[in-house]
């Protein structure tokens, strides 16, 4: 019986050990950037990896955010998904001249595009049909939202 309570406890104290070394060395191993939180450290490239962790994202009953790329060091590029429309319904000129001065706007009076600013980012709002069939892009230069 003693050898049994031993054996018992033994392994207990493994465990225990296990878990403890698990606790502290597996965040570091699997989440070396402090948890993926967004910061104004980051580059491009990783802010598009840890915002991509929300999508798809549901702005509104027709608006979906797929992913967020950067595919290239100073460029973050949005791609959504127009849920109730077919590419042969949007006339694609008036939906530029719609949403381009839409989405220059929020971004010169957003205080959270201090990022982009600082980091001359190039932001290309990439849009799909429902049908998955490519839309346009809005592209915004740096100097149209400074």
């Amino acid at each position: 019986m003693e050898q049994k309570k031993k054996k018992n406890l033994l392994s207990i104290v493994v465990m225990v050990t296990v878990v403890v070394i698990a606790a502290n060395l597996g965040p570091k191993l699997f989440n070396p950037k402090e948890n993926n939180i967004l910061n104004e450290n980051n580059t491009l490239s990783e802010r598009a990896v840890i915002m991509n962790k929300d999508c798809p994202f549901i702005i509104d009953e027709n608006t979906r955010l797929d992913s967020i790329t950067s595919p290239k060091k100073d460029i973050l590029q949005n791609n959504y998904t127009l849920l109730n429309d077919n590419l042969a319904d949007i006339d694609v000129d008036v939906f530029k001249d719609i949403f381009k001065p839409e989405i220059t706007n929020h971004l010169k009076s957003n205080k959270e595009t201090e990022f982009f600013r600082k980091n001359n980012a190039t932001l290309i709002y990439k849009y799909f049909d429902k049908e998955k069939q490519f839309v346009t892009d809005i592209v915004i230069l740096p100097s149209d939202y400074l």
